[in-house]
């Protein structure tokens, strides 16, 4: 990792009228690089209320008026933590996350040896009671050459229902949401997406490890521990890089498993596809007329601790595809599909769920559409930046 330092530079303005909330408006850019840095954790730990940036690092931070003297904190996997009173911060705060040391990776444990553990240990570092979060939802679809094709955006409540039945484990209701969608475009990589990509962003370790990650599928791939370990949350973790044994392991995939040192909790779990992993979950169906080839799969779900249990912090998975026509007026595509989700809010879940069998989400199609990008449409909810490039979908000729 360079030796680096980020710069975050923040405003925080009163947001009189918003229901009792201050917002602290940024962006996260590298010092040495001037690049900007997606994925650090905005949050307010003692009450349970967190966000994130955009990709070009950017955020807006709601948090309740009378969390103003509570300690914000901007987390980062391998910087030291910053910490700061909310009301503390102004226009001219210039904030350097260090990097945090790296130091050797001693332990008298194999690889695979610290993942099992790891896992076993799963019930214990991880919430064992029903609870629920409240996050932000992004789906996007994107053309080369030609921008965002489709955005869906949402807040969500998921309830987790741990020691049941895997079936009764998790719910998903649809709070808000808008989408945008190009639809000339659109049709020519039909059967590209999935009709509920919620599903893979939400879910958390408490329900279940990762297909890859059961007991009878580890022998599947070798685990070694990196010679340096990483940091997070100021405390030490090991770096543990995977890959499949073999070709023939199926949707194979090479990444590497953060974990705790001395709690033994996953932190988080990062992979791409092998080349013959994507040919098993990216294929082209007869029934379409776009022939499909995958290029890349990439995923990543971080996990953070909030009295004494780590849970869902945010989830994303990419996917990059070439599409080919199969008429007569052949063309050629390239469109990345994204899935983004970061949790905004995590309490206890009382005996009765808030969630009717009849309110789970089974679709993202059903988005409403939207007209004009207004963020104010999310009132005090900690929602994602758009980019300009997102807004711009908003100009092209959108069919209602």
């Amino acid at each position: 990792m360079k030796n680096t330092l980020l710069l975050i530079i923040i405003t925080v303005i009163g947001a009189s009228g918003q229901g009792g909330y201050n917002f602290i408006t940024g962006k996260i850019i590298d010092k040495s690089t001037q690049k900007a840095i997606s994925g650090p954790y905005i949050s307010i730990p003692n009450r349970g209320v967190g966000t994130t940036t955009n990709i070009n690092g950017e955020f807006k931070f709601y948090y309740p008026k009378i969390n103003a003297d509570s300690l914000v904190v901007i987390s980062q996997l391998g910087y030291k933590n910053y910490l700061k009173k909310a009301s503390t911060f102004d226009s001219t705060n210039v904030i350097e996350l260090e990097p945090a040391e790296l130091l050797p990776a001693v332990t008298a444990l194999d690889a695979k040896t610290i993942v099992k553990n790891a896992i076993e240990k799963i019930k214990e570092n991880f919430n064992s009671t029903p609870n629920y979060q409240t996050g932000f939802y992004l789906e996007t679809t994107e053309m080369e050459k030609v921008g965002f094709v489709q955005i869906k955006e949402g807040v969500l409540r998921i309830e987790r229902q741990t020691g049941t039945k895997a079936e009764f484990m998790e719910k998903v209701k649809l709070l808000r949401a808008r989408k945008y969608e190009w639809l000339g475009q659109l049709s020519k990589i039909d059967g590209f997406g999935l009709a509920n990509g919620t599903a893979f962003v939400t879910r958390s370790l408490e329900n279940g490890v990762p297909e890859f990650l059961e007991k009878g599928n580890l022998g599947d791939y070798n685990f070694t521990v990196d010679s340096l370990m990483n940091s997070y949350n100021n405390q030490p973790v090991y770096s543990i890089s995977f890959s499949p044994v073999s070709k023939r392991v199926k949707a194979g995939r090479n990444g590497k498993i953060y974990i705790d040192q001395y709690t033994e909790a996953i932190v988080r779990i990062e992979y791409e596809f092998t080349a013959e992993g994507i040919k098993d979950i990216i294929k082209s169906s007869i029934m379409s007329n776009t022939k499909k080839e995958g290029k890349s799969v990439k995923s990543y779900t971080q996990f953070t601790i909030l009295n004494g249990k780590w849970q869902l912090q945010q989830s994303q998975i990419s996917f990059l595809t070439d599409f080919e026509g199969k008429l007569d007026n052949k063309y050629k595509s390239t469109a990345t599909l994204n899935f983004f989700f970061v949790v905004n809010e995590s309490f206890k879940l009382s005996p009765r769920s808030a969630i009717k069998d009849d309110e789970i989400l089974t679709t993202t199609e059903n988005f409403p559409k939207a007209g004009l990008y207004e963020d104010k449409v999310w009132g005090t909810t900690n929602y994602i930046i758009p980019t300009e490039e997102m807004r711009d979908i908003v100009k092209k000729s959108l069919k209602k």
